[in-house]
């Protein structure tokens, strides 16, 4: 059942990828893909690998984030394992309506490698309080240093862009007030509990609220080692701003790279910025569709349709779409590697 919503979740998000890709390249009569490919070929190859490593960072500073989160709690794991913790996260949570959508399977992930449940909630739940705080200090400055690119969006886009940041506010007051909740929530989940239980849908109510309390329990701990270490909090709140800019900087490092001037250079990144949280105010897997309409209209501020429509698609298919597929690749690895190790240890010591 879980693999046949895996599956949908994916067929969903590259239908919509698809449908991106096709409406903007309708707004165009004359930009085709044959158009884009040969842009590509005439882009600067030291500004194209630089993209390329600016992409990759997004996936490595996240598997640094959660390495240290991991450590900080008494779970160090390679940095092998948690570059897979990340890429799952990544991946998952970009074929998922939610942007948390990818925690479950980078918890799998954890949890397979020895983690308890209780520790894994407490560490995302930290790793989202850092990148929802490293995504609004980077919007802020952005709003404030790059408020003519606000003010020249289309009024759509302004409204997103707007609903995005009340959302990004919410979810952080949200996660912060999460952390010191666990009785409310174990008072919750035992009410559910019950419910289900009157409906014949669980069994064995009592085992169940005693792994609820487990975890809770877990989870307590685990937040409080964390929220112990400043200095640790303050190195997962640094690599977030890196994550965050990593992917925000590649539009710009594609627009150097297609003959771009360094005097638009930060017109680029405010818009991409821009881009990133108002594709945050709907459930739409990686934002599809929202992302690729607030990029493009914050390029025409200053560049006609065919070449802003040119930029958001090679911008977008680097940042994104590439980060998705090498997510991918790392995720199935690193399952494979998983569950070799595990069947072969089974098998000795049968």
């Amino acid at each position: 059942m879980k693999k046949n919503k895996e599956l949908l979740w994916t067929a969903i998000a590259i239908g919509l990828a698809a449908l991106s890709i096709l409406a903007m390249l309708s707004q165009s009569k004359e930009l085709t893909l044959q158009d884009l490919a040969a842009a590509l070929g005439h882009a600067s190859p030291f500004w194209l690998i630089l993209s390329v490593i600016a992409m990759s960072g997004y996936i490595v500073f996240e598997a640094l984030t959660l390495y240290y989160l991991l450590d900080g709690a008494g779970y160090r794991k390679n940095p092998g394992q948690s570059l897979t913790y990340a890429s799952a996260d990544i991946y998952c949570a970009s074929i998922t309506p939610s942007a948390s959508g990818g925690q479950p399977v980078c918890a799998w992930f954890m949890k397979r490698d020895g983690v308890p449940m209780g520790y894994i909630t407490a560490i995302l739940a930290v790793y989202l309080i850092g990148h929802t705080f490293a995504t609004l200090t980077i919007g802020i400055i952005t709003l404030i240093g790059g408020w003519h690119v606000f003010a020249n969006l289309s009024w759509i886009a302004i409204i997103l862009v707007i609903l995005g940041y009340l959302v990004m506010t919410g979810l952080a007051f949200l996660f912060i007030a999460l952390l010191g909740m666990e009785k409310k929530i174990f008072r919750i989940g035992c009410r559910i509990i019950d419910w289900l239980t009157r409906k014949n849908l669980v069994k064995r109510s009592q085992y169940w609220k005693d792994r609820l309390d487990h975890t809770l329990s877990d989870y307590s701990a685990g937040v409080a080692v964390i929220k112990g270490k400043w200095k640790l909090m303050l190195i997962v709140y640094l690599l977030n701003i890196g994550q965050r800019l990593s992917q925000t900087i590649v539009s710009t490092l594609m627009y150097m790279a297609t003959g771009g001037t360094a005097k638009h250079a930060g017109t680029v990144f405010s818009a991409q910025v821009f881009s990133s949280i108002g594709s945050m105010c709907a459930p739409v897997p990686g934002g599809m569709g929202i992302a690729d309409y607030l990029l493009y209209s914050g390029l025409r501020s200053f560049m006609d349709k065919e070449a802003a429509l040119q930029l958001e698609l090679l911008s977008r298919s680097t940042s994104f779409y590439l980060c998705v597929a090498v997510s991918m690749v790392i995720v199935i690895i690193g399952y494979i590697r998983r569950r070799n190790f595990y069947f072969s240890y089974k098998r000795r010591f049968r």
